[in-house]
């Protein structure tokens, strides 16, 4: 059965994984990035967390493990400190040092939308699996929680150092 769901998923998921693994992989080196770049991977996972809320018939427990997810996700940001990691580049600009938040939060909002819509077309029945639908939904709101909360950490950071005129060694 499951190499059965594996070959029925349509191409264009797949190339959507690879895409992902891409710039996930892209994101382990140093770089210098555009401050509007760090807004674009949060405003994706909001409007995805968003969409399950408005469309999912299922909405208690898909809340709940969202909002779980996103507070931990938050507090993940607080604990590794991503911001540690960045210097003001100057002008709209900053220097990121590799990193793996990222390719691990694509993954896992990947995994578990992959999980739940997978799931769900074998056995719609898991729409009503409470533990199921928490357990999704909380990756989904891990990811969305911790890239939020860390383009915050990352563009605080940014406005202090400009501010400050700081342009930190690399």
């Amino acid at each position: 059965m499951f190499i059965d769901i594996i070959t029925g998923t349509p191409l264009y998921v797949w190339l959507i994984l690879a895409l992902l693994v891409y710039r996930g992989v892209k994101r382990l080196y140093p770089r210098d990035v555009h401050l509007r770049a760090f807004v674009i991977l949060p405003l994706l996972f909001l409007f995805l967390a968003g969409h399950r809320l408005a469309t999912l018939d299922y909405t208690h427990a898909v809340f709940v493990g969202l909002v779980g997810g996103l507070v931990v996700g938050a507090l993940l940001t607080v604990m590794l400190r991503p911001q540690d990691r960045l210097s003001y580049a100057g002008g709209d600009s900053a220097h990121v040092e590799g990193e793996w938040h990222t390719l691990a939060m694509v993954l896992a909002l990947f995994a578990a939308l992959y999980a739940q819509n997978a799931g769900l077309a074998v056995n719609p029945a898991l729409a009503n699996n409470v533990p199921f639908m928490l357990a999704v939904n909380a990756v989904i709101g891990i990811a969305t929680g911790f890239s939020t909360a860390r383009a915050v950490a990352y563009l605080l950071k940014v406005k202090r150092l400009a501010g400050a005129g700081e342009s930190a060694p690399r």
